[in-house]
């Protein structure tokens, strides 16, 4: 950790004047990553695991320090797969630099319309956050790469019937981190 965060300070001086300044208007981000971490059931002591996250944000830049709108994406959780709906922030830290450092959270519900896990009777997705921290790298014009380091909570809830009055219910928690890399437009 201690080295990501020198890394990052190594690369702050970097930041000119070359980006075009941030203009009201739509923008978009989209990133594509792993998450890394563990997945802790009611009954089961946590287990470690790694999965695959992809999310599209589309809103509106406000001013540089503020953009607001709805992320869609997907997240493979072994057998489950989650679509996770929400409400987003975005913003830069640094105004008209070519390098500069951002935030994003989102804050939603995971559906669950395409989940793997034929032996769950019932599965309903829960409430998620993600924020995140990243280095947004200008390209020319209006985009840029990013790179973003967050945390991803999720719950989900599975229910698998054993007989007419008997079942297993579980309420599954996600804590993992996320790594992610993408573009911004």
């Amino acid at each position: 950790m201690k080295r990501l965060l020198w890394i990052l300070a190594g690369l702050l001086p970097l930041a000119g004047m070359a980006q075009t300044p941030a203009k009201r208007g739509f923008t978009s981000q989209i990133e594509m990553g792993v998450l890394l971490g563990q997945v802790s059931t009611d009954n089961n002591a946590p287990s470690s695991r790694t999965s695959f996250t992809a999310s599209l944000f589309n809103g509106y830049r406000i001013f540089p320090a503020l953009a607001a709108g709805v992320t869609v994406g997907a997240d493979w959780y072994r057998t489950k797969t989650v679509i996770p709906l929400s409400v987003g922030l975005r913003g830069d830290f640094l105004r008209n630099a070519k390098v500069t450092p951002f935030y994003a959270i989102d804050v939603g519900k995971g559906m669950t319309w395409f989940m793997r896990d034929k032996t769950l009777t019932e599965q309903r997705g829960g409430w998620h956050i993600n924020p995140a921290l990243g280095i947004r790298i200008a390209t020319g014009g209006r985009s840029s790469i990013t790179w973003s380091i967050g945390y991803k909570y999720q719950e989900l809830y599975g229910r698998r019937d054993l007989s007419m009055d008997e079942y297993i219910a579980t309420d599954y928690h996600y804590n993992r981190m996320s790594l992610r890399m993408g573009m911004s437009f």
